[in-house]
């Protein structure tokens, strides 16, 4: 037998990696998810952070192909409307970066609707 399997700490320290080189569960999405690395994950959302045409908080990744992820911020930017970037973020040289010509803009608007908890008076 093994002594690496025999020893509870080496087991543990072993899961921790495994465990550590994946996303998160519901992280990322799309055919090519779980070949992304935590690593992966923090240098794609470093790189969106970097990119000044789009916002910041990165809604959803979508893993499209192993150097390739979908990727889309924003969200409410007033009582009744929503603006979102949709883009690409490559990897290229080991390197994830922000694919600026991918960017597309959409915006939504939603009817505003009081609810009773923004009645004054009863």
């Amino acid at each position: 037998m093994c002594s690496l399997v025999s020893n509870p700490v080496s087991v543990s320290a072993i899961c921790l990696l495994c465990l550590a080189s994946i996303a998160r569960a519901g992280e990322v999405s799309g055919p090519y998810a779980n070949r992304l690395s935590q690593a992966d994950i923090a240098q794609i959302k470093t790189g969106v952070r970097a990119e000044r045409s789009v916002p910041h908080n990165v809604r959803k990744i979508d893993a499209v192909r192993p150097d390739k992820v979908a990727i889309q911020a924003g969200g409410r930017t007033g009582m009744d409307s929503a603006t979102y970037y949709d883009f690409n973020v490559l990897k290229r040289a080991g390197k994830w970066i922000v694919d600026a010509a991918s960017i597309e803009t959409s915006m939504e608007t939603t009817l505003n609707h009081r609810l009773d908890s923004d009645s004054i008076g009863r």
